[in-house]
């Protein structure tokens, strides 16, 4: 008997000891068209695959297989329908910090669980475009990490080197992509939680600007500037997730009305003349990792040589922000998140987790104001840089942390991994990470492009050019 397998193209193993199946949106959505696949023989895949090694910490939840199948089946009665349905077919897993209807929300603290009536406005959105759900996957809990392994419920493994952190905090949304048992994946974003997983995992982060995705029925870290953000292989199917997902939600009282993503994008060969510009040497931070650092300058040297526009810039008043995300007062946004439930379940949550939200308290309401004054004069201080460069050119880490590293220091790793993420979000800015090399350790490591809000399309298409170059793989 034919399997999915032999109908599908395969992708880079990822230490399962089975071929992983490509099945992302794009490939997918050819395969329906031609009648070589039912939804029902992908979900069927993906639900045999959820006990392989290579699983292992990604789910917290899955969808019983009678109802994934029920769901499916469905769907493989609709392809005449399949150009209404924008996602039709195509897997899904949804951070566990994020609403599903009728399956616990567990914020990676199984005392805080609860099961919520109504879904996240996001995923009724992927839902209604024809989008099959599969399951909640593992995170930093509360949000509160980069790192990817303070969870109760298991560390996920990195896809191509399990001594190796996958980062975090949405660690599993990502490895289910990697691994190829979500299409896509929903994950979140406060201080690069959409973009430093999307780097240790050898895929595409896709972090819109706040305001563009609804952010009721989630829990949040910091829901002033928290955003869904999309995991995909690819920039370009990462993007067409994220045209469907985005709306106006008028019950979010941080929705943007007025957001709106560019509708035209460069070509392909015009994206090459937009205006990149890059941090000066003196503000590059590689944490002593003299290969990633080796890495990021030859990648560097080939976009210089692609790209007609590459300036050095100054790049402090962009980390100027960094020390307010788990230092200063926003940390405080955690307190008014999760604070009293911890306050009232004294033995709930990981003791690091614990101390750093309730350690919070020591800031002041003063403490708030003149962090929103920094974010505000940063922000007026950067108009002229934003008149003049189109992108910011990053890379997404400054290196790549073994579990032991992150097992003998819990906190500064964890830092230095939002050194190039952490300002994004309060600033308002739209983020892309994408890969860019290989360690010798067989670790990916991305490179990010940053633009202002509503630039989602600009960088999908510089993403995009820069994967195209045969250099750059």
């Amino acid at each position: 008997m034919v399997s999915v397998l032999d109908r599908l193209p395969t992708i880079a193993g990822s230490g399962s000891g089975r071929p992983i199946a490509d099945i992302s949106p794009t490939t997918l959505r050819n395969a329906y068209r031609n009648g070589d696949l039912l939804p029902s023989d992908v979900i069927a895949h993906v639900l045999s695959r959820l006990k392989d090694v290579d699983q292992a910490g990604v789910w917290i939840s899955t969808i019983g297989p009678g109802r994934a199948m029920s769901a499916a089946r469905t769907l493989d009665t609709k392809i005449s329908e399949i150009d209404m349905l924008p996602l039709y077919g195509v897997i899904f897993s949804v951070k566990d910090c994020i609403d599903v209807a009728g399956v616990p929300t567990t914020a990676a603290c199984p005392e805080f669980a609860y099961t919520p009536h109504d879904s996240s406005p996001v995923v009724k959105r992927a839902l209604a475009a024809g989008a099959l759900f599969v399951g909640k996957t593992n995170l930093d809990q509360f949000c509160t990490g980069l790192v990817g392994v303070r969870s109760p419920y298991g560390v996920p493994r990195n896809p191509h080197n399990p001594d190796y952190i996958t980062g975090g905090s949405s660690s599993g949304a990502a490895v289910s992509v990697a691994t190829g048992t979500s299409s896509f994946a929903l994950g979140t974003d406060t201080g690069g939680s959409g973009r430093v997983p999307a780097s240790y995992c050898g895929i595409t982060g896709l972090k819109p600007a706040p305001g563009a995705l609804s952010r009721r029925g989630m829990i949040y870290a910091c829901r002033s500037f928290d955003t869904i953000s999309v995991y995909a292989r690819a920039p370009e199917d990462a993007f067409h997730v994220l045209e469907e997902l985005a709306a106006f939600d008028p019950e979010d009282g941080l929705s943007d009305p007025n957001y709106a993503i560019d509708r035209i994008a460069p070509s392909a060969a015009s994206a090459y003349h937009c205006r990149l510009a890059v941090p000066q040497p003196s503000d590059l931070r590689f944490f002593g990792n003299k290969e990633v650092e080796d890495l990021f300058h030859k990648v560097l040297g080939s976009v210089r040589t692609r790209f007609h526009h590459v300036d050095e810039v100054d790049f402090s008043a962009f980390t100027a922000i960094n020390d307010l995300m788990f230092f200063g007062p926003f940390l405080a946004e955690r307190d008014a998140s999760v604070g009293s439930f911890l306050t009232q379940h004294p033995d709930a949550g990981l003791p690091l987790i614990r101390r750093m939200i309730l350690d919070s308290r020591r800031f002041s309401a003063a403490d708030a104001y003149r962090a929103q004054y920094l974010v505000a004069d940063t922000k007026a201080r950067l108009r002229p840089f934003w008149a003049r460069y189109d992108a910011l050119f990053l890379p997404t880490v400054g290196t790549v942390l073994t579990l032991k590293q992150v097992a003998d220091d819990p906190l500064t790793p964890n830092f230095n991994n939002g050194y190039y993420t952490n300002f994004a979000n309060p600033l308002g800015l739209a983020a892309v990470s994408v890969p860019s090399a290989v360690t010798v350790a067989g670790v990916p490591h991305g490179v990010t492009f940053v633009a202002p809000a509503g630039g989602e399309r600009l960088l999908t298409s510089l993403a995009a050019a820069f994967l195209a170059r045969s250099d750059l793989k």
